[in-house]
């Protein structure tokens, strides 16, 4: 019986602390690897949603400024197309409208330049969405 528990013990099968040390840092760097590679697929995801949602607005904002009539298309603000189409205040919306020319004119008077500008904030990175639309009074 000695003899047996003697050549278990003097036997190599087993790991050694050099093992068991190398297959953790194997581990540790295998789910390192991993767990950044899902960080960056997170991030990728939630900025692909927010740009989506981002340019939803942007055609529904768009959308409206083509239905409503040349005069209105001064008087709205970016602040009322929000509450309108119910944009989070995570999204930064600014609306800029000018005359076509500065020449203030008969044939000028008919064209506006509306710049539409989205923008959102995510991780210290901010994306922007620029439109730039023109409105033609009907006559």
């Amino acid at each position: 019986m000695k003899k047996k528990i003697k050549s278990k013990i003097n036997s190599n099968k087993g790991f050694t602390i050099q093992d068991l040390l190398v297959a953790c840092f194997i581990i540790i760097i295998f789910v390192g690897t991993i767990s950044s590679l899902m960080y960056t697929v997170y991030k990728t995801n939630i900025k692909a949603r927010l740009m989506s949602q981002m340019t939803v607005y942007a055609v529904k904002i768009l959308e409206n400024i083509d239905k409503i009539s040349y005069e209105e298309v001064q008087t709205k603000t970016a602040d009322e197309y929000k509450d309108e189409f119910s944009i989070p205040d995570e999204f930064n919306v600014q609306i800029q409208i000018s005359n076509y020319t500065e020449n203030s004119n008969s044939i000028n008077d008919v064209i506006k330049v509306v710049n539409l500008k989205l923008s959102y904030t995510f991780v210290n990175e901010t994306e922007e969405f620029v439109v730039t639309r023109l409105k033609i009074k009907e006559i």
